[in-house]
């Protein structure tokens, strides 16, 4: 036991999170995490910086919102019909795929192959041209496509013509994905941050400029996001070439024709992550628009809520983000016994922060609906919701906890078709029947659905972690760098 703790000990202090974990002299169950709190305060350090940087990026859409609020109601339903197409089809995609890296690049490194790392971002860079094609293809069609399911011709019309000018930025979004997951596998979270924070007032700036000054209207917010989001990944390049990002370049081995061979590992993920995403986030958009057989103002009232626990949900899913970096680096080095207990710990901190979230959202809630909308009638649905909506974050939170550790070891695959199969097989129809069959339950209906399909969502993939073969997964990471 002595000799246990000194090991663990030395291992402490020879390793940050921005070293290889494993070295060829130390043994695979080589305990690196020295405490339950030092495992917690790396866990914190890797958080709190993405918890900031998915706001900012969250910030965008609001701000999109915002400007399109104060131009008519035309051009805010346009800009709802848009945002929503875009997150379907395109961002979904993008962001889905790069949490493939996620795995590829955080296990590389946690194995030593530093140069892996950069291998995979390249392979992903590729992979994302090749996808925004089709991408970009709907959005150029997206006025004719959109007027098959939008009944007023004009929103549809605007709406494409918002997507079209948003194509502008989709190659630069996509690359500042894959960037930042460069450098959040060697332990980086910040860079990604600074760029966001100096972004953020900028796509304020030119979105009012366009807007107001050049009298642009709704494709005016479209251009002035399009512009920004091509300059965050030229600020975080800068970053990487600058002094103070110079040590990233160990994982850099240049560009190589390497990267045009063996994608069978990074496609597999991509589309698993893009499944995952799609299957999440479409039942929601499915069960929002079932909402409009209820009444416009439960409309405006599930939008409200929606808004709120997206903001709510973006502290989970940075911690998810964090967990899936830190699994993959022990994974990556063959620290399986690490792994599992760090699992243990993710998933009563997670727990946690959804009861706290939850907690906030109904303590708040009146403040926080009359924020969003002071139209009484609407304030009253959401009100009636908001318990409902409070404990789901909670389940929300889990499922942010159990992804992550998937992705961590590689077997988002699994996480796919549980997601897919459980949404839409049976979270989805309970949430209809529940709102608009005969419980009459209307919003709460539709939470206590789909959060109904998520608990068994966790359950399943936890049964799966527990007793699937951890060590299979070190075993993958050797087979595919090589070691």
């Amino acid at each position: 036991m002595v000799s246990n703790i000194e090991d663990d000990e030395v291992a402490s202090s020879c390793h940050t999170e921005t070293t290889p974990l494993l070295s060829n002299s130390e043994s695979p169950e080589s305990d690196i995490s020295g405490s339950w709190g030092a495992e917690l305060w790396l866990l914190l350090q890797y958080s709190v910086p993405l918890i900031a940087t998915y706001l900012l990026q969250y910030s965008y859409s609001v701000i999109t919102t915002f400007v399109a609020g104060h131009l008519s109601a035309d051009a805010l339903a346009a800009a709802s019909i848009g945002m929503t197409t875009m997150n379907i089809v395109g961002f979904a995609t993008i962001e889905g795929m790069a949490t493939a890296l996620d795995t590829l690049c955080a296990q590389a490194y946690g194995s030593g192959s530093l140069h892996g790392v950069g291998l995979h971002v390249q392979k992903m860079l590729l992979l994302m041209a090749l996808s925004i094609i089709p991408i970009g293809i709907f959005w150029i069609c997206s006025p004719w496509v959109l007027s098959l399911f939008v009944r007023q011709q004009h929103l549809a019309v605007m709406a494409g013509s918002f997507l079209r000018v948003s194509l502008i930025g989709l190659p630069g979004y996509a690359s500042f994905e894959a960037g930042k997951r460069f450098l959040q596998a060697q332990g980086d979270f910040k860079a990604a941050l600074f760029s966001i924070i100096i972004c953020s007032p900028i796509n304020a700036l030119l979105s009012w400029f366009f807007v107001f000054r050049m009298g642009m209207g709704l494709d005016g917010a479209a251009l002035g996001v399009a512009l920004t989001n091509n300059l965050r990944p030229v600020l975080l390049l800068f970053y990487i070439m600058l002094p103070v990002g110079k040590w990233t370049h160990q994982c850099w081995g240049g560009f190589s024709r390497d990267a045009l061979s063996k994608w069978g590992p990074m496609v597999r993920l991509s589309f698993a992550g893009f499944a995952v995403n799609l299957g999440e986030w479409a039942a929601f958009e499915m069960m929002t628009f079932s909402t409009s057989y209820l009444s416009t103002n439960h409309i405006a009232a599930q939008s409200v809520v929606m808004t709120i626990s997206i903001v709510s949900w973006h502290i989970p899913f940075s911690l998810s983000v964090a967990i899936s970096t830190r699994i993959g680096h022990l994974i990556g080095a063959g620290l399986v016994k690490t792994a599992r207990r760090a699992a243990v710990l993710y998933a009563v901190v997670c727990t946690i922060v959804g009861s706290v979230d939850g907690f906030i959202i109904f303590a708040l809630r009146n403040q926080l609906l009359t924020f969003f909308s002071e139209d009484d009638v609407v304030c009253d649905i959401a009100s009636k919701t908001m318990l409902t909506v409070a404990v789901f974050q909670i389940i929300d939170a889990i499922i942010c906890c159990t992804n992550g550790l998937l992705r961590g070891l590689g077997r988002q695959s699994f996480a796919a078709w549980v997601v897919l199969a459980v949404n839409y097989l049976g979270a989805v129809p309970l949430a209809m029947w529940l709102e608009l069959g005969s419980p009459a339950l209307g919003l709460n209906g539709v939470w206590i659905g789909l959060g109904s399909g998520m608990v068994l969502t966790a359950v399943i993939e936890g049964a799966y972690m527990k007793s699937m073969r951890w060590q299979d997964c070190v075993a993958s990471v050797k087979s595919r760098e090589g070691l």
